[in-house]
């Protein structure tokens, strides 16, 4: 916040208005600390770019200039009114104005309507405060109109509800219903960023219920999976969490979720999670063939209460690089060239030594080798 302030008193002695808005205002009221800080001038892009040493057009034909001080980022954006929005996602134009409330006018949720200049003093329109003392999720203005500019904010409401543990206006949670179907038009990888956050608050269950409730669901690939115990849910540090938790209760597979566009890594914990969840015993080797992410989501679908690290350090080995040996070794050993009995033999020395049944030695090994391997011949 004091990289923002020093902005702010830059613009200012420039002869500019400057404030801090959105989500750090609301954040420093609820004292919470603020992640990311903007800042709103009446400076346009061009002129905050000549006070500032450092600066990237991060967004500059919407007014938006990232600038660089005392190694943080922040974000500077000119007051603005926006056109309509054809394509319910962005504007099909932006005009730049001389007013702070006509540029809080266009913002999605009264709490997110709120200013503050470098001094702490607030600027609210809207009744931002008084709603975020009431706990409550409003929308600036008339909200079909918010939702009609920009369907992601429906789902922003539902996220918002979770995390901040607030309730949704009435008005703003019934026109949600109405404009459900508008979420079609957002691209899927904002839709799942969106549903990736409410997936890492305790009060989950709050943004699910919502989401299903007023049918938003319905117009979401694979809706239906979001209906479900959500109050069985345990808040995990990935979404990953959350993804399998859904496919579990349901007793569905990954492919079930494909639509929301997951990464390699994503798709990888959360089949494995599943696997390992459906499982009916953990031993040995499903210590050693699952990371500790998937067993620790693993343990959270099925109950099971377990020290994945202490299991994990109990183990020979973790991994196969520890294993005392090589394919090299076994074909010097048995005088035979590479092919797919290499493969075959070292999964079994390396479940042998997993389950205790051999040492990780490598003369130990080559013994046990060399015995099995001529009886097989």
């Amino acid at each position: 916040m004091k990289t923002a302030i020093k902005v702010i008193e830059q613009l200012e002695v420039a002869g500019f208005e400057a404030y801090m808005v959105g989500g750090a205002v609301r954040d420093y009221l609820l004292e919470k600390k603020p992640h990311d800080i903007d800042v709103a001038t009446n400076a346009s892009p061009e002129q905050v770019k000549s006070l500032f040493e450092r600066t990237v057009d991060t967004g500059i034909a919407h007014g938006t200039v990232l600038v660089l001080k005392d190694g943080t980022g922040i974000e500077v954006t000119t007051y603005r009114t926006e056109g309509s929005y054809s394509d319910h996602r962005r504007p099909d134009s932006v005009e730049f104005v001389q007013s702070l409330e006509e540029d809080l006018k266009r913002r999605d949720f009264t709490i997110n309507a709120m200013a503050m200049d470098k001094d702490m003093a607030i600027t609210d329109p809207f009744g931002g405060a008084q709603d975020l003392a009431k706990g409550l999720i409003r929308a600036v203005g008339n909200p079909d109109e918010r939702f009609q500019e920009d369907a992601l904010r429906m789902l922003r409401a539902i996220r918002f509800s979770g995390q901040l543990d607030f309730q949704i206006d009435p008005s703003t949670l019934a026109s949600i219903g109405h404009q459900a179907h508008l979420i079609k038009s957002i691209a899927i990888e904002r839709i799942k960023s969106e549903i990736d956050k409410m997936m890492l608050h305790k009060k989950a269950s709050r943004s699910f219920a919502y989401l299903t409730d007023t049918g938003l669901a319905e117009h979401l690939p694979s809706g239906y999976l979001f209906k479900a115990d959500w109050a069985k849910f345990q808040v995990f540090e990935t979404a990953a969490a959350g993804w399998a938790f859904m496919l579990f209760e349901h007793a569905q597979e990954m492919e079930a979720i494909l639509p929301y566009r997951f990464s390699n890594e994503e798709k990888q914990t959360i089949k494995r999670a599943l696997e390992a969840a459906r499982l009916p015993e953990w031993n040995e080797w499903v210590f050693y063939s699952y990371t500790n992410a998937q067993l620790a989501i693993a343990a959270l679908l099925n109950g099971r209460k377990v020290e994945i690290a202490g299991k994990k350090s109990a183990l020979p080995i973790r991994s196969k690089a520890e294993m005392a040996v090589n394919g090299s070794d076994l074909m010097k050993w048995s005088s035979q060239k590479q092919g797919p009995w290499i493969k075959e033999w070292i999964a079994k020395i390396e479940r042998m030594i997993v389950f205790g049944e051999l040492a990780n030695d490598r003369e130990l090994i080559k013994e046990w080798f060399m015995h099995e391997y001529r009886h097989h011949q």
